[in-house]
């Protein structure tokens, strides 16, 4: 796989602009159960901005990971925008064995050492951030029985249904709409 750098010299003279594309499989997601699915399309553009360096981008890509309902697979669509800020690290700054405490700005600030950003790991990071807390496979994915492990989008089976209380309809039917707006 091709390597994508950002030369901090260059950004001396102004604005660098980076695009390209990372064919399915190739950023590694450091995961058994999650890749890449799809062409991983990216722009990025860095500059400095006084001591700090600004990374602007968006990436769009297509991941399989697994439902979270019945761990069957679910595709997911994801297109991310993101702006970051690195500072370069001060061996000063930190001690490793000291505890510090970092102010609002601070956190917002990635720290690099040598005269090189991988964007390669920037959007591994990104890809990673954006990744849904609940995927489905879809919408009304009834998930999985609780006592036999039966995937009830496939099949039923014969175990006891919990019965819910009539007034849990109302909650239920609220639930349902939270969870198609989110997908």
């Amino acid at each position: 796989m091709k390597q994508y750098f950002i030369e901090l010299n260059d950004l001396a003279e102004g604005k660098v602009s980076v695009q390209g594309s990372f064919e399915s499989g190739l950023i590694d997601l450091a995961a058994e159960n999650l890749q890449q699915a799809g062409t991983l399309d990216w722009s990025v553009a860095a500059e400095r901005a006084g001591s700090e360096v600004r990374v602007t981008g968006t990436l769009k890509t297509g991941v399989e990971l697994p439902c979270s309902r019945c761990l069957e697979v679910a595709r997911c669509e994801v297109t991310k925008p993101f702006d970051l800020y690195f500072r370069q690290r001060d061996e000063m700054m930190f001690d490793e064995d000291e505890e510090v405490e970092l102010d609002d700005q601070e956190t917002r600030t990635a720290f690099f050492t040598g005269t090189k950003l991988a964007i390669t790991e920037i959007l591994r990071e990104q890809l990673l951030l954006a990744l849904p807390m609940k995927p489905l496979c879809k919408v009304d994915c009834k998930g999985l029985c609780p006592s036999c492990g039966t995937n009830l989008n496939v099949n039923t089976c014969q175990c006891l249904q919990e019965q819910f209380s009539p007034h849990m309809d109302t909650l239920l039917e609220i639930k349902k709409r939270l969870e198609e707006r989110s997908s």
